[in-house]
């Protein structure tokens, strides 16, 4: 609840960032019948360069503009603020889903201190309330693909399910479709997803593991398919070159633009990642250099593993003329605060029986995870009480380029 009160801010900042003009535009564009597009609007050559914003199809999949759509028919003005804050909830509670089936899936499993611990973090996390408080569409994908991660864990085989849920794993699928319907990156946290399940499964059921991967991703590419084959046909190919690529007069246009995706070095991600992300350095510390339990553990390396994943896309792309804003990189969100959450809850339950100088290096450990939730959950509290483009403390550290 005090999560959801601190998302009402969605009502008050001012909307008038460059891609929060782009989305209204395009719910204006299909409430009057104009297509999901933004050719002919006011904005072209206009500051949005007709060769970047001027084809007959926008270069994201229409899913999550329809979503803000539907409900600015709904409810007016607070349609697309109201389209952030359901977005926030269905990813609070997806991710609860989720850390709760990890502390199942982990024996001994301290499983109130871990979902507690996941609860605050969830609530608060810097990349989530930074998207949740703008008319971006990073939240709602992000909202899907926890889902998606929630329904996929909950379907693995077990001791009781040998064979799985499979209607859990459609689901999951389901999900993992819609959420590449809002950005195509979405698809980015499908490895890491099936890396979790990978190392959630019970021994002796890999085979059925396999199965239900394989109904999971082709349900989710099934569903993409027709934005692939929409593009095709309007634009020629199903993977535009452009598409999201700024163009070289947009970057010569916009000073900001040139910032981003020129001046800034590929590895910029590994200096902004710990401002923002503060449970991220003192989980890794954890996770590498204390006793774990040995399924906690593999589960675990199985998050850092997708964390990993998604920075290679999101710095591969940068890499080759994208932009570098560390939002990009919303998708490691479900597995950072679900990796500390499980570390946190380990190191909390340390055994009576254990060395003394491992419980003094549990308790050192424990201390940096207890400061980095505080300032995490701190930062997320700051962050969307600002409307400038260097979200941070800015006492204390340059800007993180949240933006």
């Amino acid at each position: 609840m005090a999560g959801l009160a601190c998302r009402i801010l969605a009502f008050q900042i001012p909307h008038d960032e460059g891609d929060e003009i782009v989305y209204r535009m395009l719910v204006h564009q299909l409430e009057d019948g104009a297509g999901y597009t933004l050719r002919g609007t006011a904005l072209i050559d206009h500051g949005w360069p007709a060769d970047q914003y001027g084809h007959a199809l926008f270069f994201h999949p229409p899913g999550g503009i329809l979503f803000f759509t539907a409900l600015d028919r709904m409810f007016g003005g607070y349609g697309l603020p109201l389209a952030q804050l359901m977005s926030y909830a269905l990813f609070f509670w997806s991710l609860m889903a989720l850390a709760r089936s990890l502390s199942t899936a982990t024996p001994p499993a301290p499983r109130a201190t871990s979902l507690h611990a996941a609860a605050a973090l969830a609530a608060f996390t810097p990349l989530m309330t930074h998207v949740a408080s703008h008319y971006w569409l990073d939240a709602p994908m992000l909202a899907l693909v926890t889902l998606a991660a929630a329904l996929f864990v909950r379907g693995l085989p077990s001791s009781d399910t040998p064979l799985g849920g499979m209607g859990w794993i459609v689901g999951a699928g389901l999900a993992m479709g819609a959420a590449s319907w809002v950005k195509t990156a979405a698809l980015a946290a499908i490895p890491g997803i099936l890396i979790l399940g990978w190392a959630c499964g019970a021994p002796g059921t890999r085979r059925a593991f396999v199965r239900l991967a394989a109904v999971f991703t082709g349900v989710a590419l099934l569903i993409q398919l027709p934005w692939e084959i929409w593009q095709w046909r309007v634009l020629g190919s199903p993977f535009p070159a452009w598409a999201g690529r700024p163009s070289a007069q947009l970057i010569a246009f916009s000073p900001y633009v040139r910032k981003l995706t020129v001046d800034r070095p590929w590895w910029i991600y590994f200096t902004l990642m710990p401002r923002v992300v503060w449970t991220l350095p003192p989980a890794l510390l954890a996770l590498f250099v204390a006793r774990l339990d040995p399924r906690a553990r593999g589960v675990g390396f199985a998050l850092a593993a997708w964390v990993a994943i998604v920075l290679a896309v999101v710095i591969g792309l940068g890499a080759i003329g994208y932009s570098k804003l560390l939002r990009y990189a919303i998708l490691i969100v479900p597995a950072t605060v679900t990796l500390f959450a499980l570390v946190f809850g380990e190191l909390w339950n340390r055994p009576a029986a254990e060395s003394r100088a491992g419980r003094v290096l549990a308790r050192v450990l424990l201390a940096l995870a207890g400061l980095g939730l505080v300032l995490e959950i701190a930062q997320g509290v700051y962050t969307p009480l600002i409307d400038r483009r260097d979200l941070i403390w800015p006492l204390l550290l340059p800007g993180n380029g949240l933006y």
